[in-house]
């Protein structure tokens, strides 16, 4: 089964511009998940992400991040 059936299937319709979203191929789950997010948890989230982002960012020789 595609994925995109099997989200319409688990969540309801919440408008044409959800269903738009599961036809583009958005994981609407990850959506809601980040949604019952507080505000300070989506922040802690994006600080773990930007640390990871920056431990796997190649180095240059001199040890800098190498420009993007």
């Amino acid at each position: 089964m595609d994925m995109r059936e099997q989200l319409r299937q688990a969540f309801p319709s919440y408008g044409p511009h959800w269903d738009a979203a599961i036809d583009a191929g958005v994981d609407v789950s990850l959506l809601l998940h980040n949604l019952e997010l507080t505000p300070t948890e989506r922040i802690e989230q994006l600080q773990r992400m930007t640390e990871l982002y920056e431990a796997l960012r190649p180095k240059d020789a001199a040890g800098d991040a190498t420009n993007p």
